[in-house]
């Protein structure tokens, strides 16, 4: 389906051809945006035997490529040495009215031609989607259950004084006796510590106000940073400048999925 209009009832039509896994792979690329090849084998694939998923992978994803569901940017992590589990997915055309289509949403957005963007933004998408995989991956060892994980710009939140608080992604963990939601914060190191600080303000700023949190929760807010150091340069602002009525927390991004999981338990 490479060429001709992508109706409604084109939609329909390919659904129906589709498997459980082919419409996981859509809405996974629609919920994070951008996965690699490899992100991809361990959000979908993990249930193939090792020597196997690599093969099965590239099988499915080739399929779906001809299909213009899903397509591959210009730009590959790792290089060419990383082969095909380097490559970085994102919807097609048809994939992005595929999406529409499962999820129930009837608008009429036109579906655009997919686009390489600039490095660093396209670093940072591919960090918050590492969150949501290794969030997955978690949940599995562990019994819990995302119940939401949005990334930007729909986890955005109204902060009642007509402006937005933007987090990079809003998560809720659930099991059979707790929930627990979470703003995301994926800090790659390039922000000023000053930028961290007004993010930290219009946080608390929120906090006590009282207004409205998303899923009437208010979420405990976690930075997500590149290594330690940066790591205790943000615990730092947020002994500084965030008092009591926000929850905040740093850590690694590598401890990210364990820390925002583990908050079921403390």
């Amino acid at each position: 389906m490479t060429g001709g209009r992508v109706t409604w009832a084109r939609m329909s039509a390919l659904a129906d051809r589709l498997s459980d896994r082919d419409k996981e792979i859509v809405n996974a690329l629609h919920q994070a945006r951008v996965l690699t090849g490899q992100q991809l084998e361990r959000l979908i694939f993990s249930n193939h035997p090792i020597a196997n998923r690599a093969h099965i992978r590239r099988r499915v994803l080739n399929r779906l490529s001809h299909l213009d569901l899903i397509s591959t940017l210009d730009r590959r992590i790792g290089g060419v040495r990383a082969g095909s589990s380097g490559l970085i997915y994102v919807l097609g055309k048809s994939g992005q009215r595929m999406a529409d289509f499962l999820n129930g949403n009837t608008r009429t957005s036109r579906a655009r031609s997919p686009h390489s963007p600039g490095p660093a933004f396209l670093s940072h998408a591919l960090a918050v989607s590492e969150a949501l995989v290794s969030l997955t991956e978690a949940s599995r060892r562990t019994g819990a259950l995302i119940r939401t994980f949005q990334v930007e710009p729909y986890c955005w939140w109204p902060d009642g004084l007509g402006n937005w608080l933007r987090p990079d992604a809003f998560v809720v963990i659930e099991d059979d006796r707790y929930e627990v939601s979470t703003w995301i914060e994926i800090d790659q190191g390039t922000e000023s510590l000053t930028r961290i600080r007004n993010k930290l303000v219009t946080f608390e700023r929120f906090g006590q106000s009282g207004q409205r949190p998303p899923d009437g929760l208010l979420p405990t807010v976690v930075f997500g940073s590149p290594d330690l150091k940066r790591t205790e340069e943000i615990s730092r602002e947020i002994v500084r400048y965030a008092s009591t009525a926000m929850q905040f927390e740093s850590v690694p991004q590598s401890q990210l999925a364990t820390y925002v999981i583990g908050q079921l338990h403390s």
